[in-house]
């Protein structure tokens, strides 16, 4: 028993290889480090591959992975609302979500109903009317009354609105929150500034830039000017913070991108303003054929004209935001609507529809099995909902 005891003592205090053991262990280490290595590049080679093949893809059919009932109110106007959409009449304003089901609704009594979307906010006013409803993606969020008739609005992507007033002698505008408390207001006229023929107001709310028509010897004119609600302008008077004289010109079209761009089309130019706090001209882009419709997306603007190349009925020119000229699409298709979304923009009407990637690539072209009132993109690229009379759809190009 003590010669066992003996040797396991010895055992014990036989000295251990230090040195060897920390490099056998530095040699594992660094073949687990080079075998996830391996790994990584592998998979980044398998992602690199698979978002070209998805990018240079192109499709030459749908198929419709889902339908649920639902039928347009006769006389509804649809408009897309985040990843539902409205359908509005003079009697009220209904939003609908992808399963047909109605999310609110509210009832109202207007002649002319106008409605502006952001996102998922909207404002609703009635041409030359007194009141404005704005909504959010759970219903009415404020109600304004105002003494002067209404006759322009625009919307941020939180909700604020700046509403365009007809006085008797001023035009005044005002500033409202999502729950209709007033932000602020400022009064125009005709001999000072010019009666207001554009508006459009930055995603946060803090900046509205407005497209002023007046008359300057004889001829008319244009001017651009912009007004900071924030802590900039508060010093400003009336919260002018800048403005750019267009002589001989009309600036009928005036929109922000995001917070710190701004762009304004004018009979014979695109002009780019940048700038969070006092917008600067950054850009002014020469235009030598009449704009029929302007659209945008998040980092681009769309101009488009009919085209004189002989290429296709319509032409349009894509721009950056700093106003650099991306693409040119030509197309033959008569359109209803026009929309960015991610790399792509989207051509339609009620029977077809063009997928352009933003560089003029084309990815998609063909035809509608039902008449579409409302095409809206998903967060899947390939993916969109088609709203006709008879359903909604969602589709998968393939």
């Amino acid at each position: 028993m003590r010669d066992r005891k003996n040797r396991r003592s010895e055992e014990d205090n036989e000295p251990v290889d230090l040195i060897g053991y920390k490099k056998e262990l530095g040699r594992i280490k660094a073949r687990k480090a080079a075998i996830t290595l391996v790994l990584l590049l592998m998979l980044a080679v398998v992602g690199v591959v698979v978002f070209f093949s998805i990018r240079n893809h192109v499709y030459t059919e749908y198929e419709v992975v889902g339908t649920v009932e639902w039928h347009p109110s006769a006389g509804a106007t649809i408009v897309p609302f985040g990843s539902a959409f409205l359908s509005y009449s003079p009697d009220g304003i209904h939003c609908t979500n992808a399963k047909g089901m109605d999310v609110w609704s509210f009832p109202y009594t207007m002649q002319s109903p106008m409605v502006e979307v952001n996102g998922e906010c909207a404002a609703v006013a009635d041409r030359n009317g007194r009141a404005i409803y704005i909504f959010d993606k759970n219903g009415l969020t404020g109600e304004i009354s105002v003494n002067s008739p209404v006759q322009h609005i625009c919307l941020s992507a939180g909700g604020v609105v700046a509403a365009v007033l007809d006085d008797v002698t001023t035009t005044p505008i005002y500033l409202f929150y999502k729950d209709g408390t007033q932000i602020s207001y400022f009064r125009t006229t005709m001999s000072r500034s010019g009666y207001p023929f554009a508006i459009g107001i930055s995603e946060n709310g803090r900046l509205v830039g407005v497209s002023y028509l007046y008359v300057d010897n004889g001829q008319m004119t244009s001017k651009v000017a912009f007004y900071n609600f924030g802590d900039v302008g508060r010093n400003e008077t009336d919260n002018l913070v800048s403005g750019y004289d267009y002589q001989g010109r009309l600036v009928p079209y005036i929109s922000f991108i995001d917070n710190e761009t701004a762009f304004a089309v004018s009979n014979d130019g695109l002009m780019l303003y940048e700038g969070a706090q006092r917008p600067t001209n950054i850009a002014t882009v020469s235009l030598h054929d009449e704009v029929r419709a302007v659209y945008h997306g998040s980092n681009q603007v769309g101009l488009v004209y009919f085209d004189k190349t002989g290429a296709g009925r319509y032409r349009m020119d894509i721009y950056d935001k700093k106003g650099n000229p991306y693409s040119s699409i030509s197309f033959d298709m008569e359109y209803d609507d026009i929309f960015f979304t991610g790399e792509n923009v989207v051509i339609y009407n009620a029977t077809s529809c063009l997928v352009y990637t933003i560089k003029g690539k084309l990815k998609y072209e063909g035809g509608f099995e039902d008449k579409v009132l409302l095409m809206i993109p998903t967060s899947y690229g390939s993916r969109y909902q088609l709203v006709t009379e008879e359903g909604i759809h969602l589709i998968q190009l393939r």
